[in-house]
């Protein structure tokens, strides 16, 4: 058994912040092992891309590692010539869209020099196999490993992201097997496999299949590409004036009382949050402006109006309002969103709301019954290829992750009363079935989002820990 100080279970953008803040902040020493089964650190599932059209959704100067030195990202990519290797990147009104994996390097890069040398002088080391179950030792927890092996650590940070998305009704069980269903929408090599004139059918309307349609439009695809869901909600485009990133992304999000709430008072209703976000975007309209601003403000303001809300307020939402939000906080990069615009006008691409009713292997062809919303008739078509854009699961209950169910099983960790991700204390601590937050287990980035919602975007990871790392470094004094 391998025993280390801290062992961080995934090795993407979380996993590998949380090892660079640790390093930098701890007061002695300590050993850390990163377990992560990818070869490369710091990019994980979002950032381990090389499609150009996978770029980030918001302007450069939004994303950032470290929130003391938010202008880090913006030198290092000037420093080695991004935009003159990527001028596809600004987008009309200058703002820089860079790639996913440009920052996916970029991350990687930062942990790799902390692995050669931090500030506290502590060990980073990468144990390249996949955690699948734990056990309570003296002090502590030991990971079980898939090739045999096991780590013992005093601190275990749970930093995996969400699961990959699981074929929905009606296509689970009967042609999710098939090869003309793509279960990964995220498997560029698969995508590119089908056929210039295939006819495909995409399941969401979202972020996730705007990336497909970007990815097969480059590849050469000729034939048509609908895109279904079940409430008929696109991303929405970012505006075109007034849409330049906030001057302080850093000071929106930690000041003492967020912008929403200092602006507003304290609402505790989702129904009144809506109310008062749709009577701000009609006076920012009338004023010349459009939604964007006001939205921005709740967008920045979640980590104080999250938490004050009722649970049963967080399950409406999470019920009917999410989807309308994640259409809104997830914009397109325009380069994409002028891709996509110009095949829908071309009539190659279509939306359409409508729910798919049943679907069917018929002579190499896959048959989906189709019913568009609000009812009416429903119609039969065949597709030669289905790719699956439903999202990633946010449920540990029904998680594919064998560490995610072990943890649940064993009451570890228990999954939130909201319905998504895990139940964890303000310093993310892991609360278990006994209803104790254990010091030894952390839960961080996005399986946190019942407990602090809007924990998805690299920025509001990176402050939470730069937020909750201090105190876990002063423990290790102790």
């Amino acid at each position: 058994m391998t025993a280390v100080d801290v062992a961080i279970v995934g090795g993407g953008f979380t996993g590998a912040a949380f090892a660079i803040h640790l390093s930098r902040m701890a007061e002695r020493p300590l050993d850390i092992a990163i377990v992560e089964p990818r070869g490369r650190l710091g990019r994980g599932l979002a950032y381990d891309t090389a499609d150009p059209d996978h770029r980030l959704n918001a302007p450069l100067p939004v994303h950032f590692l470290y929130p003391d030195a938010p202008d880090h990202l913006r030198d290092w990519y000037a420093g080695r010539g991004g935009a003159a290797r990527d001028p596809d990147a600004q987008a009309p009104d200058g703002s820089i869209y860079m790639r996913r994996g440009e920052f996916g390097r970029y991350v990687e890069e930062q942990l790799q020099d902390h692995i050669a040398a931090n500030p506290s002088g502590s060990t980073i080391r990468h144990v390249r196999s996949r955690a699948v179950s734990a056990r309570r030792i003296s002090r502590g927890y030991a990971l079980s490993l898939d090739d045999g092996r096991e780590v013992s650590a005093g601190l275990t940070v749970l930093a995996a992201g969400y699961d990959r998305p699981t074929a929905p009704p009606p296509f689970d069980g009967t042609i999710s097997d098939r090869p003309g269903f793509l279960g990964d929408p995220w498997d560029t090599a698969r995508l590119r496999e089908i056929p210039a004139d295939a006819r495909v059918l995409l399941l969401g309307m979202a972020q996730t299949a705007s990336d497909v349609i970007a990815v097969l439009l480059r590849s050469g695809h000729r034939g048509p590409i609908a895109a279904v869901s079940r409430h008929g909600l696109r991303t929405r485009p970012r505006p075109r004036t007034g849409a330049g990133p906030p001057p302080d992304v850093v000071d929106r999000i930690v000041r003492p009382v967020s912008l929403f709430t200092a602006a507003h008072g304290r609402q505790a209703s989702v129904r009144g949050l809506l109310r008062t976000l749709r009577s701000e975007a009609r006076r920012a309209e009338a004023a010349g402006g459009n939604w964007l601003e006001p939205f921005g403000d709740l967008r920045d303001s979640v980590w104080d109006v999250w938490p004050a809300l009722p649970l049963a307020e967080k399950r409406r939402f999470l019920r009917h309002l999410r989807v309308w939000y994640d259409v809104h906080r997830f914009q397109l990069p325009p380069q994409v969103e002028t891709r996509i615009a110009e095949a829908e006008a071309a009539g190659q691409v279509s939306f359409e709301a409508a729910s798919c009713v049943s679907a069917a292997s018929d002579n190499g062809t896959l048959s989906v019954t189709l019913q568009r919303r609000g009812g009416g008739e429903r119609r039969r078509e065949a597709f030669d290829a289905v790719v699956n854009c439903t999202g990633p699961g946010m449920r540990p209950d029904r998680s594919t992750n064998p560490l995610v169910r072990a943890l649940v099983a064993r009451g570890f960790a228990v999954p939130h009363p909201a319905g998504v991700g895990f139940r964890v204390d303000e310093e993310s601590r892991a609360i278990g079935a006994g209803g104790r937050a254990d010091p030894h287990l952390r839960i961080v980035g996005p399986p946190t989002y019942g407990a602090f919602a809007d924990q998805q975007g690299a920025s509001f990871i990176a402050l939470r820990l730069h937020r909750i790392v201090p105190d876990i470094a002063a423990a290790f004094r102790r």
